[in-house]
């Protein structure tokens, strides 16, 4: 019995990888196929403990170790040790710690015999020229096929892993993630809506808060959002839900300290992460993420799916989501004006629940749980049936 060996570049994050992770473990569980699925996990990490609570230890697989660097070192010398026709999937492990252990293991790897996959969450990319060229050279040692969740992520990525095997988008939960009613919202939003505020929402991590080159979540651009608002005669509070690992807090003091500058101190609030975040997208009113170049923007599905209309970037897999079914949601990530008009413009528009149904129905067809991981199965080998063949990537 042949066995999709999966290794997470970083197991001590909450985040999209995670969630996504988590979801294609219960996809594969719903096929009856879970035999044939081991995670390579961090003893005692956060992801290993919410798989463990989520009921997915079933298929972990952990592994001792003092830092992210060593657990992939023992990571791939456990898997040198499994039989050469396990897959090994490489679930976004080009963070820069991780690079020097994958090139001095890549040949090795690539001459094993074993099929190599690698999942691009994000688009491998680095702003510096010889971090592009570290990377360059690595993979093309390694030699992965690739998979990307979105064709956004596809088109940066290919230059990195031309062997691209598949484009997957992320599935959703419905059963966490849907219009059935709350019956008591979260308490740190409940004094907002006593208030009589309308929730702006956006989950994201706190990070690179001061440039808009790749990976940045262009958080900064929510307060003048909200400040044209207040101007415009609009109560709408922004609530910011994410992990903060800058030093210090040093991200989520600059986004408060431009809150005051703006004149939306009390408008404005960041929350620590949760794993309950279905019951902020239900007290929403609209949720915003104006990331220039998210890789695929998870955000979006959860929200539709839950009935929250979005106003996000145009550029990137955000847009590329929306594009399917409300391109008039979708703004320029630096143009204030358009995203506080398009978000009067959503409370307001009759034709928001029709576009809201269009996309619901979109994230049930294309971002189905079972659907996601039978393609996975496919795509690596473990499951023999008909791949369907992914469309034109350019």
């Amino acid at each position: 019995m042949r066995k999709l060996l999966i290794l997470p570049g970083n197991c001590d994050t909450l985040g999209g990888a995670l969630v996504s992770l988590s979801m294609l473990i219960a996809g594969v569980q719903k096929l009856r196929m879970q035999e044939h699925l081991c995670v390579l996990v961090q003893a005692d990490s956060a992801m290993e403990k919410y798989l463990q609570k989520s009921g997915q230890d079933f298929c972990l697989q952990p592994i001792h170790a003092p830092s992210q660097t060593e657990l992939f070192q023992r990571a791939l010398q456990w898997v040198n040790q499994q039989p050469k026709n396990y897959p090994l999937l490489l679930d976004s492990c080009a963070y820069n710690y991780l690079l020097p252990t994958l090139l001095t293991k890549a040949p090795k790897l690539r001459l094993s015999g074993r099929p190599i996959y690698y999942f691009c969450h994000d688009l491998v990319a680095s702003n510096h020229f010889l971090g592009y060229l570290a990377r360059k050279f690595i993979f093309f040692c390694l030699s992965p096929r690739s998979i990307c969740n979105s064709y956004f992520t596809a088109r940066h990525v290919r230059d990195l892993m031309p062997n691209i095997q598949g484009v997957l988008y992320q599935s959703v939960d419905k059963e966490r993630f849907n219009e059935s009613p709350l019956l008591t919202p979260p308490k740190e939003l409940q004094a907002i809506l006593q208030y009589g505020f309308r929730i702006m929402l956006t989950p994201s991590r706190l990070n690179t808060i001061y440039n808009s080159k790749n990976g940045d979540k262009n958080l900064r651009a929510l307060i003048p959002v909200l400040a044209k608002l207040k101007v415009m005669g609009y109560n709408y509070h922004g609530v910011v839900i994410g992990e903060d690992k800058s030093p210090n807090q040093i991200n989520s003091s600059f986004l408060l300290k431009l809150a005051e500058e703006y004149g939306v101190s009390d408008r404005f609030t960041i929350l620590p992460p949760t794993l309950a975040i279905e019951d902020y997208y239900k007290c929403a009113d609209v949720v915003v993420t104006l990331a220039p170049q998210e890789a695929f923007g998870r955000v979006v599905v959860e929200a539709i799916a839950c009935g929250v209309p979005v106003i996000g970037s145009r550029t990137g897999g955000i847009g590329e989501i929306l594009n399917h079914f409300a391109p008039a949601w979708t703004v320029d990530s630096e143009d204030i004006q358009a995203a506080a008009t398009a978000i009067i413009k959503v409370a307001n528009d009759p034709n928001t629940s029709k576009l809201l149904e269009q996309g619901k129905n979109w994230v049930q067809s294309e971002c189905n749980i079972t659907n996601y991981a039978q393609r996975m199965l496919e795509i690596t080998g473990i499951s023999v049936s008909a791949i369907k063949p992914t469309a034109s990537i350019t």
